[in-house]
């Protein structure tokens, strides 16, 4: 009985859905990427040199 049910059951759309929903995250972590200023970059690239001590600048 389980077997009949799940057999007539479709999961069609959830490759569909995943596909949509890596494609959406793909492009907002691409637009975020490009959209960060400089210093917040550079602040970032220097964090493992500096021994777990903070900046302020």
């Amino acid at each position: 009985m389980i077997r009949e049910l799940l057999n007539s059951v479709e999961y069609g759309w959830i490759a569909s859905a995943a596909l949509v929903l890596f494609f959406g995250v793909f492009v907002a972590v691409t637009i975020r990427t490009l959209l960060t200023d400089k210093s917040t970059i550079d602040s970032q690239a220097h964090i493992p040199l500096t021994d777990g001590k903070r900046r302020n600048s």
